[in-house]
């Protein structure tokens, strides 16, 4: 069958953008079709760490001991910010641009057909393919809007698109993804009351409790007030205030903001047509991620879980490797870091304490070090956080969860080793003399040489001959010296 293209990507969200342009340097032919006039629309997690990054100043400006002010960054100055990043980028990316690197931009809605062949028809052509992407994101579920009124709330699209400086004092956030707490930890430091309102009975449910309680902690240190087990079932505007009905509770606020509650933005697509199967939280892939129809993938917020860019970036590499050249290549998630922007980071690579407890059982080292004791701490000003690395006998890294400054960051060494298989140094007398990984004097990350000296003493405590051999050695070589 003649085709035109290598790849059709369907949305113009930024990993379809992206996977358009990787495509095109592969030197595979490539459509993209959007209905969009402006082809960009900025990811939630870029708008939030913008914002965010512009709230630590303000907190670093109030809070530090040394530059103690009361002069404040506005929520104005930061809108400001934000259109001037949502500019660089939408340049970037411009249809201009994209056709110069050779993707045959297509402005139209398409909808799906398969006969004669699988095909995207458009008002104007029919793009055959050897295979299509899935990029058109999430959107908001109809029935949240018609159930609760599109005037009643904000969604984080909404927010982008707001003035700021008019939100309010009183905030009540909704959702329980991680961008809610940045959101909310980040609008407080703008000196916003702000509420946040989850149906689970922590945050960070799935994580371990003593990281998920120490960021709760802070989030409530700076004036945050969480209500957990607190399912939202109504929100009203009665005479210009805005309520929310959360639990067995009636919260009032100026504005709420609502960050979760997301369905596949697959309207007028035909997949059903086509043999896609999907529901109304996602559309459904395998570990190649194919949907139910092997030449039709999908990758980021359209196919569930948290909106997290470097996943979806992740996922549009494998499904290139498996379009454009053998579709051998699976999605492992094992391996691949994500971090919730809030201050301090909280990061992960890997299992949990549980879930790696469970898994290897005896054939388990956790080590744990804390922030505070490194020699940086005293001098940043930031000594919460804290590290728990899991490591087998054989010196096989299984995760790692961090929180702390520059954690986000951090987190990257130990994703690298996990990727490549790296693993610590079996002998411990060994380990402890080796550089396992270039640290630098003065900076966050002496963290890790903190965690290998604490695995290195464990594996000999767990292993007393080694630990008497260590002994005996000492011993000889006094004794032959006298």
């Amino acid at each position: 069958m003649a085709v035109d293209y290598d790849l059709v990507v369907i949305g113009s969200s930024w990993v379809g953008i992206y996977a358009a342009q990787k495509a095109v340097q592969l030197q595979a032919r490539v459509a993209l079709v959007t209905s969009c006039d402006d082809l960009f629309l900025p990811n939630d997690a870029l708008m939030i760490n913008t914002l965010s990054q512009i709230g630590r100043w303000n907190d670093q400006l109030a809070n530090n001991p040394v530059t103690k002010v009361s002069a404040r960054v506005s929520l104005t100055a930061a809108k400001d910010c934000l259109n001037r990043v949502t500019s660089t980028i939408q340049t970037k990316n411009s249809l201009a641009n994209l056709a110069a690197l050779g993707v045959d931009v297509i402005t139209d809605q398409g909808e799906f057909c398969r006969l004669p062949h699988l095909a995207l028809q458009t008002a104007k052509r029919k793009l055959r393919s050897r295979a299509f992407l899935l990029a058109t994101g999430a959107n908001y579920a109809s029935e949240f809007v018609d159930q609760y009124g599109v005037n009643n709330y904000l969604t984080l699209r909404d927010l982008w698109q707001t003035d700021l400086a008019s939100l309010g004092q009183k905030i009540i956030i909704v959702g329980s993804d991680p961008a809610a707490l940045e959101l909310a930890q980040t609008l407080a430091r703008f000196e916003k009351t702000i509420t946040l309102v989850t149906a689970q009975s922590r945050i960070l449910p799935l994580e371990d409790p003593e990281f998920a309680l120490l960021l709760q902690a802070q989030l409530e240190a700076e004036g945050i007030k969480l209500y957990l087990n607190s399912p939202m079932s109504q929100i009203k505007t009665i005479d210009g205030q805005k309520w929310v009905q959360a639990g067995d509770r009636a919260l009032s606020a100026e504005q709420i903001i609502i960050t979760d509650a997301r369905q596949p933005n697959i309207a007028g697509l035909n997949l059903a047509g086509v043999g896609v199967k999907y529901d109304r939280q996602r559309v459904y892939v395998n570990r190649k991620l194919q949907t139910t129809n092997p030449n039709i993938y999908a990758c980021g917020d359209i196919i569930g879980g948290y909106s997290l860019p470097n996943f979806a970036r992740y996922e549009a590499n494998v499904i290139l490797k498996n379009t454009l050249f053998f579709p051998w290549y699976r999605a492992n998630y094992h391996a691949l870091p994500w971090v919730i922007s809030t201050q301090p980071n909280f990061a992960r690579v890997g299992l949990t304490t549980q879930q790696a407890q469970q898994r290897y059982g005896k054939d388990l080292y956790l080590v744990t070090e804390y922030f505070a004791d490194l020699e940086r701490s005293p001098i940043s000003d930031y000594t919460t956080g804290m590290c728990k690395l899991l490591v087998r006998e054989n010196g096989e890294i299984v995760g790692c969860s961090l929180i702390g400054d520059r954690a986000e960051e951090l987190i990257t060494a130990i994703a690298l080793m996990m990727q490549h298989q790296i693993k610590l140094e079996s002998n411990p007398m060994r380990g402890l003399t080796s550089l396992s990984l270039p640290t630098t004097y003065l900076s966050q990350s002496e963290i890790w040489q903190r965690v290998w000296n604490n695995y290195y003493q464990q594996k000999l405590q767990r292993h007393p001959r080694l630990l008497n051999r260590l002994r005996s050695w000492f011993s000889f070589r006094k004794e032959w010296h006298r």
